[in-house]
């Protein structure tokens, strides 16, 4: 510690004070006794040892009465505040001794001080002239200590001696402090928004976004006056946990956000809606193919609860609770090995019941062309029972005009023909090529899709469109509606009983049984057409990719590498990825996990690739390549007669594809090698996904190899019993 200060008043010499157990500051003062002339008398003599000054009258034991000295401290009381973002406060207490005026000599005197430190950090002392000195306290940072209330006691004392054994009266004196630490009040928060407004009694547990201003760290959202797990984002946004039991019993609750000291927000409302009775009205999907992978299956209704499964034959299944209207169970590949009726039901282990039950029917794999590049996910690939490459045609028919992809059902071929910058629309027989019906008019370049006995044509122009059903047996109209967006007619995609057109960027879904309108949704881009799975609905656009739910139009997935814009080109969905083309002038693009939307990679394609179960087949600048789907090795190469143009085609372990020469090729889809060629003496047109035409291209289904070229089409029998 530093050594006390000692002020001396006349002729006195100085003297050190004598420091006292938990002393922090020490200041020794002397005060002169004023006669009753108002003048001080002159002083002699020399200090003793160890002792004060002499004077003429001695500090002795005994002779100090006379003096009437008293110690005066002021104020006894000090009360002191300060936030824990100031800085350390002090406070000044005065200290004097006081003499009666009869005093007739000067007298030395000395003063001393203790303390105690809860919130003191020291003492110091310091002359104010006269007979009276300023000690100043000095307290801790109120940030080193946090809120709360610190209290000590400074004590005084004043003496006739420096040992300090004789005390003048009044002495000592105890000062008490209190010193009070607050935390400075936090800004007001603001509520603007809160996202989602509403659930349904008995949803499960879900993340509460809150927008406003003034949010800090420390803010916390309350859910009626209750604390919930907040996470701060911003100033602006704050995100907080919702437990399923507080949205168990439906009503309206108040959602506020407190800064902790200070005042709250005001109060945003939050709606816990009735829970209706349950019920399945539909399943999507409600047909899948025997052998076929994994997939998702949704359960459509009313009533459902975070309580809730899917059912398969009455066995629970993993679910995944959407909404009240929605659930999601996987099916394993095990599941579906066989044929068969599985029934679907809903079961809630609370108290909502059971639902009726749906049929699941799974079928035989399709050997059917229903679909640009042979089916609705655009796979190009199809496998027969057996296949024996013919030594040749099995017909060929001049239909007028250039000829789109072909559809092969039931022993039918339908195909669509541009003819004078419109369409028409035409089924031939499968074993001779004879007209079963039509031509049909149509306006525009049109396209087509065939499911479960009808077949879907989009017509007109950029400016309207319509898409009509038709029944495949006899080509007589079942509905038609009109087709949202302003741009051309793109080839439909029909499946599980709903048909999909895309125009302009909108998907619109109709009820393959009237016609009416399911849901829309935009992808983005102008053009392309959508991919169909069981469990999926994939639009590919420039730099943008997007899975929807196929029976209500719901965003999977999303995703958008930077960029946006017109055009568009057919993804394929095969082996559980996603082949999305991201450019407006070629198939080109990035590979997608179908489920996750996760990025596989890229690749690279002139035309639409096609795919088995093992590899992929790449047409690129006019070379064809087999490359491997687990690790994407380039497992053969064919350039043909260099003039290869069509999209691939692959059928059991063929991969077929077209020349702009007229050659067609197959080719063994291990190795690459040339198995078969037949010169068609006309031109076979190349696969074009970017203009107001009919999207043309190979197509094998129900035993046929289906080719245009030229003004043609024409038929190989690939096998007798597909």
């Amino acid at each position: 510690m530093p050594a006390p200060a000692l002020r001396e008043d006349g002729p006195a010499s100085a003297s050190k004070s004598k420091m006292l157990p938990r002393l922090v500051a020490l200041v020794a003062i002397v005060a002169s006794a004023l006669s009753g002339c108002g003048g001080s008398s002159g002083s002699s003599g020399s200090s003793g040892s160890g002792g004060s000054s002499g004077s003429s009258g001695s500090s002795g034991s005994g002779n100090n009465t006379a003096n009437s000295a008293q110690l005066v401290v002021s104020p006894l009381q000090v009360n002191v505040s300060a936030q824990t973002t100031d800085a350390a406060p002090t406070a000044v207490i005065q200290v004097s001794i006081q003499v009666s005026s009869n005093a007739s000599t000067q007298t030395q005197f000395y003063i001393e001080g203790s303390q105690t430190e809860n919130g003191i950090d020291s003492v110091s002392g310091s002359a104010n002239g006269g007979s009276v000195d300023n000690v100043t306290v000095t307290f801790k940072a109120p940030g080193s200590l946090g809120p709360g209330t610190y209290t000590d006691k400074l004590t005084l004392e004043g003496c006739y001696d420096q040992a300090c054994t004789q005390q003048v009266s009044n002495s000592p004196q105890t000062v008490s402090i209190t010193y009070t630490v607050t935390q400075p009040l936090a800004p007001q928060p603001q509520i603007f928004s809160i996202t989602p407004t509403s659930a349904t009694a008995g949803a499960p547990s879900f993340t509460l976004t809150v927008n406003g201003s003034t949010f800090v760290p420390q803010s916390v959202a309350l859910w009626n006056g209750s604390p919930l797990t907040t996470t701060y984002v911003s100033a602006n946004q704050l995100t907080a946990q919702v437990p399923a039991s507080n949205i168990t019993v439906s009503g309206n609750y108040s959602v506020t956000v407190s800064n902790g000291s200070g005042g709250g927000s005001s109060a945003a409302t939050f709606t816990v809606m009735p829970l209706p009775p349950l019920s399945l009205s539909k399943i999507s999907p409600s047909q899948v193919t025997a052998g076929g992978a994994d997939f998702k299956l949704t359960a459509i209704g009313t009533g459902f609860a975070s309580t809730s499964s899917i059912a398969w034959n009455g066995t629970s299944l993993p679910t995944t609770y959407v909404s009240s209207t929605m659930l999601q169970a996987t099916v394993t590949a095990a599941q579906i090995a066989n044929t068969g009726t599985v029934a679907i039901t809903v079961l809630d282990s609370g108290s909502q019941g059971n639902s009726s039950p749906i049929n699941l029917t799974i079928v035989a794999p399709s050997v059917d062309a229903v679909a640009y590049q042979m089916n609705a996910a655009h796979t190009g690939a199809v496998t027969f029972k057996t296949v024996a490459l013919p030594s040749s045609s099995a017909w060929s028919v001049d239909v007028g005009g250039s000829a789109s992809y072909a559809l092969i059902v039931g022993r039918q071929v339908i195909v669509t023909v541009a003819v004078n910058g419109n369409s028409q629309l035409l089924a031939l027989n499968g074993t001779t090529g004879a007209t079963v019906w039509g031509p049909i008019a149509l306006s525009g370049a049109v396209n087509a899709a065939y499911d479960r006995g009808q077949v879907f044509v989009v017509s007109g122009n950029t400016q309207s469109q319509i898409i009509s059903a038709l029944d495949a047996a006899t080509g007589n109209s079942v509905w038609s509606a009109t087709v949202a967006g302003d741009w051309f007619p793109e080839p439909p995609v029909a499946a599980d009983g709903i048909v999909y057109t895309t125009n302009g960027g909108v998907v619109t879904a109709f009820d393959e049984t009237n016609g009416a309108v399911l849901w829309q949704s935009n992808i983005g881009g102008t053009s392309g057409i959508v991919a169909v799975t069981v469990d999926g609905l994939y639009g590919a656009s420039p730099c943008t990719a997007v899975d929807l739910q196929p029976a209500v139009g719901t965003q999977l997935w999303f995703n958008n590498s930077g960029c946006s814009g017109g055009g568009g080109a057919t993804p394929v969905a095969a082996n559980g990825l996603v082949y999305a083309p991201d450019n407006s002038a070629g198939s080109s693009g990035t590979v997608f996990d179908a489920e996750t939307g996760a990025t596989k990679g890229n690749y690279s394609a002139s035309v639409i690739p096609a795919f088995s179960s093992s590899a992929g087949f790449f047409l690129s600048n006019g070379t064809l390549q087999g490359l491997a789907v687990s690790n994407n090795q380039v497992l053969w190469s064919f350039a043909g007669d260099g003039q290869l143009v069509t999209a691939p085609i692959v059928v059991n372990n063929y991969v077929f594809i077209g020349s702009g020469s007229g050659n067609l090729y197959a080719l063994d889809a291990s190795s690459g090698q040339q198995v078969w060629n037949q010169n068609l003496g006309a031109a076979i047109p190349a696969n074009n996904e970017y203009s107001l035409t009919e999207y043309t291209g190979l197509a094998a289904g129900d035993g046929l190899l289906v080719v245009p070229n030229g003004t043609k089409v024409t038929a190989f029998v690939l096998s007798t019993s597909p």
